[in-house]
């Protein structure tokens, strides 16, 4: 069965996450990307742990092609490309492409089907536009720093995956898909844009809502929500065990895991909302309970009354569980595994058909299949404009 993007194809002129984390969700889902590295390679094919390349992670089921932007010659090839191209993908600072020839502008001239999607630290407006942005600076100027970490904390705390990066990506896929749909009815393709910094603000919904609602300024909770007690990691015997209690009914059955009969019943727990504001001798009361017994038997126990609970598993702990592993999340390819996108499909599936690519190893391949001749494509070989590398089959 075909994927569900099969017979699209992508120009990826990325680097790093952002934006190789959109093409990636476009490869997952059947899409022929084609990701455009400088010659040397793309910056995170190295990495100070050997055995570890950031790159292979955000970058399999794609196609390399190394070529040197530049030079007018390197251009020339993305502009040929980008003629055919359904989707143009990129992620360099506002303006930088455009001086190459190869913005939205320029590009859509000669392709007017063409999606052009721009991730970026700030967007393509406004006063910060030309500021470099990375992850970090757009947790801390979301607010996001400034609420993850412990009760009290005074501590500036990013949360521990790159957020923003990882949220513009899926953003800019989104977009895509949309203006896929917007292209199937009216044959035009279009700009889609987002940032780093609005895609981490928009993952803020609870903090941003409270505030727009009452003025509250969200400070560190840990792991509480800040609209339902119980709802966070609680000590047991041996470790700890997160649990959702955020009604009335789930309370009852928490309590009766718990075998307190006195516990439901005490006024200063009666509700949702007291529970919220005595959250701290809620949980004391709690922890001296679950120090009978082990983060497996609670979780048991809790399991069999219908109340949301787990451990807080580690890396290792979470990749080998059985139910991850009965979903199939992990994927085998060349040896090698990789987490798939978490999608499925009941006609057409998500795929990992490919690892991540040496670098240049398609540039032939990608050429001739663009309508350049064997002496073209040697002759951009010979000037250094195209790089192969352990090259493919056509």
């Amino acid at each position: 069965m075909a994927s569900p993007l099969a017979g699209l194809t992508v120009l990826d002129c990325t680097h790093v996450i952002a934006g190789a984390w959109c093409s990636l969700l476009l490869a997952d889902l059947g899409a022929d990307v084609i990701k455009i590295e400088p010659l040397e390679g793309e910056t995170t094919r190295g990495h100070p742990k050997a055995r570890f390349k950031a790159f292979d992670y955000v970058n399999r089921n794609k196609r390399s092609l190394a070529v040197d932007l530049s030079k007018p010659e390197g251009q020339a090839v993305i502009k040929r490309l980008a003629k055919s191209a359904d989707i143009f993908v990129e992620n360099y600072r506002p303006g930088a492409l455009d001086r190459m020839g190869l913005g939205y502008a320029q590009l859509s001239a000669e392709n007017p089907a063409l999606i052009y999607a721009s991730v970026s630290g700030f967007g393509l407006t406004g006063p910060y536009r030309d500021r470099g942005g990375f992850d970090l600076i757009a947790q801390a100027m979301s607010g996001i720093m400034s609420f993850t970490g412990e009760v009290g904390s005074t501590k500036p705390t990013a949360a521990g995956v790159p957020l923003s990066d990882l949220n513009a990506g899926v953003f800019a896929a989104l977009g895509v898909l949309a203006a896929l749909h917007h292209r199937e009815k009216t044959g035009e393709g279009q700009h889609v844009e987002t940032s780093l910094l609005e895609s981490a603000i928009a993952y803020t919904v609870w903090e941003t809502g409270l505030h727009l609602s009452t003025g509250e300024v969200a400070k560190p909770n840990g792991s509480r929500h800040r609209l339902a007690a119980p709802y966070e990691a609680l000590k047991t015997a041996d470790g700890h065990v997160v649990v959702g209690v955020n009604n009335d009914r789930l309370w009852a059955r928490f309590c009766q895991a718990l075998g307190d009969p006195t516990l439901k019943d005490d006024p200063q727990f009666a509700d949702g909302r007291s529970r919220v504001l005595n959250r701290d001798a809620l949980a004391e009361r709690i922890e001296k309970v679950l120090a009978a017994a082990t983060t497996e038997e609670w979780v048991a126990r809790f399991e069999a009354v219908g109340v949301p609970s787990g451990p807080i598993n580690t890396i290792d702990k979470a990749l080998t569980d059985p139910h991850v592993e009965a979903r199939g999340l992990l994927a085998e390819v060349e040896g090698r595994k990789f987490t798939r996108t978490p999608l499925q499909f009941s006609k057409t599936p998500v795929e990992v058909k490919r690892g991540p690519p040496p670098l240049g190893s398609s540039s032939r391949q990608v050429l001739a299949q663009a309508g350049l001749g064997d002496d073209e494509i040697e002759k951009l070989v010979a000037s250094g404009v195209i790089g192969v590398g352990e090259e493919v089959k056509a």
